[in-house]
């Protein structure tokens, strides 16, 4: 599935209704004022300012409360999470029922990965305003990156169906770069909000098989704002998994024309031409993507595996090996090169390429496999997951790679036998299951 790209949100009012933390006689009022100023303050000075206020101990208790609350929030913005979350204790602490630094707790939790405790938080600021759909949303949004996707769809549910309430909330607490959906907006877009809240119910709902659920979502995006180019690039990729493609591929088009700078709507085409069997086109859509976004390493191993179909390995790998100077820690880059190297007869980079890669997780064991220290059917065993929507993608790039390996070892009744169950179990939006379509057809069989 394509990553969607954040939307940067405008800065928000201050949220604490509490009188100015600055005085005259603080230690430094030339900057103190930084500490609860509406402009955006770079992170740093903010931080120094909130602490003089601090320091100098003279505010009391709503002035301690205020300061707190914003170098909290700079350190959000900073990445110093631990920090943040210190400061967001002390508020709670005097401010018991404070729902904003439960709701900002809760962001810093979950960019740590300490889901269950932002799980918690949200649940500590639904249980203080039940009306509270950002509240609903973000918890949605935790509960599918922990995995469970039912409770996730009924948050999202309840943000998409519940009366908005008023009262603001910073755009920090809303999460950037996430794989689900988009940021919702500055408090009071409510239409974005909900907008956010269909998108990743729909998402929801594709990962666990309901895709006409999920096109159903993005219709109700689309209801919202008509012109909006994600929702056209994710019901594309609804379309794709029924094998409507020419759906598809208008959806796509349409993403470009509402979006002609979001490098999404060419991945968009670029995967629709893939599952038509066309990677010249796919490669011509995923080029202009690269222009968009020349350093999204995602879309230079794209790239490389449409290069790999339409027979250009030394392209393939120069997009590669570009992949991985962007991230040299991811690892299905490292994979695909590994088959670029094979079909050309090249020396293995797999092994220094492991040396920087996280080997206690998946897909470690498809790369093992490729270093010959484990079996086809150890990689099978590993990619048994309690998550079924884990499983099945990981299953799918066992049998898909292991045929890879099959093909280039000359086994070729494996690998297509194996490319046939990849292209029959993979999830329809993995590149796996177009490149098995693309294999088998080189293979003489007909998918």
């Amino acid at each position: 599935m394509i990553g969607m790209t954040s939307r940067v949100l405008a800065a928000a009012a201050i949220v604490l209704a509490v009188l100015a933390c600055v005085s005259p006689a603080t230690a430094d009022p030339a900057t103190d004022w930084k500490c609860t100023a509406i402009p955006e303050i770079p992170v740093d000075e903010r931080i120094a300012a909130c602490t003089s206020v601090l320091e100098a101990g003279k505010f009391g208790e709503r002035g301690v409360i205020s300061a707190r609350f914003n170098r909290a929030g700079a350190y959000n913005k900073k990445g110093a999470f631990e920090l943040a979350i210190a400061d967001y204790d002390e508020v709670i602490r005097l401010f018991p029922r404070n729902q904003y630094a439960y709701y900002c707790r809760a962001y810093s939790y979950y960019q740590l990965g300490k889901l269950d405790r932002a799980i918690a938080d949200y649940g500590v600021v639904i249980g203080l305003n039940p009306k509270d759909l950002r509240a609903y949303y973000s918890r949605g949004v935790t509960y599918a990156k922990k995995g469970d996707l039912d409770l996730a769809i009924a948050d999202y549910t309840k943000a998409i169906e519940s009366k908005p309430d008023s009262s603001p909330v910073p755009a920090a607490t809303y999460y950037r770069g996430g794989d689900l959906a988009p940021d919702p907006g500055p408090s009071g877009q409510f239409d974005l909000l909900h907008r956010a809240a269909y998108l990743a119910r729909g998402l929801a709902q594709s990962k666990k098989g309901n895709i006409n659920g999920a096109i159903s979502d993005y219709d109700g995006v689309l209801a919202l704002d008509p012109k909006y180019p994600p929702a056209f690039v994710y019901r594309a990729a609804a379309y794709r998994a029924k094998h409507e493609l020419t759906r598809a591929m208008a959806d796509c088009d349409l993403a470009v024309t509402f979006g002609p700078k979001d490098p999404n709507a060419y991945m968009c085409r670029t995967f629709t031409y893939l599952a038509m069997g066309d990677p010249q086109r796919a490669l011509t859509a995923c080029d202009l993507a690269i222009e968009r976004a020349p350093k999204a390493a995602g879309q230079y191993r794209i790239c490389a595996v449409a290069h790999l179909q339409a027979g250009s390995i030394e392209q393939a790998i120069a997009n590669l090996d570009r992949s991985r100077e962007l991230d040299p820690k991811e690892p299905y880059g490292a994979i695909w090169r590994e088959v670029a190297d094979q079909r050309a007869n090249l020396p293995s980079t797999l092994s220094d390429a492991a040396a920087r890669l996280d080997m206690a997780k998946w897909p470690a064991p498809v790369i093992r496999l490729f270093l010959r220290s484990t079996t086809a059917e150890e990689v099978l065993r590993a990619a048994d997951d309690p998550d079924p929507v884990k499983k099945k993608g990981q299953i799918c790039e066992a049998n898909f790679f292991t045929a890879e390996l099959a093909l280039q070892r000359g086994v070729k009744e494996e690998a297509r036998r194996l490319f046939g169950v990849a292209l029959a179990d993979c999830p329809p939006t993995f590149v796996e299951a177009q490149a098995a379509a693309a294999e088998l057809k080189a293979l003489g069989v007909s998918p």
